[in-house]
């Protein structure tokens, strides 16, 4: 076990891209089963840039790549949980503001009735 860490000493190692691009892979690989082969080969592909990533030696390259995926993995996270967010409310309607595309809750079982946007104060009216 000492030369392992004689062999990763200097080395980037695991970190969350290697690791999503780590889980991808097999994905990839495991199900396409021949039938969709260039995604079996995206995968292979990909598990070798995690393995790259992860042998590099360039800790600073690796570490700045790291930093962007997890700024937009972090704005595709948020996106996520507020859709599942929003799939799970059963108490109010989402609209989108015409005039400023400003997201709006609202209640529901109301009928019909006139929304005011609390940004641009433009009104318009929805059935809940």
């Amino acid at each position: 076990m000492n030369w392992f860490r004689r062999f990763m000493m200097g080395r980037y190692g695991v970190d969350q891209l290697s690791f999503a691009m780590l889980l991808l892979s097999m994905v990839l690989v495991m199900f396409t089963r021949g039938r969709l082969w260039f995604l079996a080969v995206l995968g292979f592909v990909l598990l070798g840039l995690a393995y790259y990533r992860m042998l590099s030696r360039n800790i600073s390259a690796r570490a700045r790549e790291n930093g962007l995926f997890l700024q937009y993995g972090q704005g595709l996270q948020n996106k996520w949980r507020g859709w599942l967010a929003r799939m799970n409310d059963r108490t109010h309607r989402y609209y989108r503001c015409p005039g400023c595309r400003q997201r709006l809750r609202v209640p529901k079982g109301r009928g019909t009735i006139a929304i005011t946007c609390p940004r641009c104060h433009q009104e318009f009216i929805k059935k809940t």
